[in-house]
């Protein structure tokens, strides 16, 4: 083998192995968005809760089980229906586009007054997805050439370009199935 296809092949080998080692180094979780944020009445009449995120809040009115980690702490106030004999409260903790996590409070038995949402500690939001991949093919003919892959869904699309022995550069469409 040639010195010039040697240091191709070491090329292509190192680069390789850089790729792998970039794809595989694990992706850093996005710290969530905890700053304040107002209380908003929405058009059903749930609220949601207003933020004010507080690293050192006086302890809990109720025992913490050993060992837990309190991360939030919700005050909800409701004013109850008439004839009502108990207040049922449904909260909903919603993951926002700003990388921020809201409390959403609503009662079937009387209106929401008002909803606080206390972030004690930021939790860790899963980094965002990457649909594209991009890279270097070498096959065992010698051909070198690039592709680019799209997810889509459940669905992975690529194109490929490769320059075979003889010179001539041949194109491949590619579809195939996340599982």
């Amino acid at each position: 083998m040639s010195t010039m296809r040697r240091i191709e092949v070491f090329g292509i080998v190192a680069l390789v192995l850089a790729l792998l080692a970039f794809a595989f180094w694990p992706a850093k979780p996005i710290p969530e968005v905890i700053t304040a944020a107002p209380q908003v009445i929405q058009a059903d009449h749930s609220v949601i809760a207003a933020r004010a995120p507080d690293a050192r809040p006086a302890p809990p009115r109720h025992i913490l089980p050993k060992g837990a980690v309190e991360e939030r702490r919700e005050a909800i106030v409701v004013a109850p229906a008439p004839a009502a004999s108990s207040v049922e409260v449904d909260l909903s903790l919603v993951r926002m586009p700003d990388n921020g996590r809201r409390v959403v409070a609503s009662s079937p038995d009387g209106t929401v007054v008002s909803a606080l949402d206390i972030p004690i500690e930021a939790g860790l939001m899963p980094p965002a997805p990457k649909p594209w991949a991009a890279g270097l093919s070498y096959g065992t003919d010698h051909s070198v050439g690039i592709w680019l892959d799209r997810d889509v869904g459940r669905l992975v699309l690529g194109a490929q370009l490769a320059r075979q022995q003889d010179g001539r550069v041949q194109a491949q469409l590619r579809i195939g199935a996340r599982f």
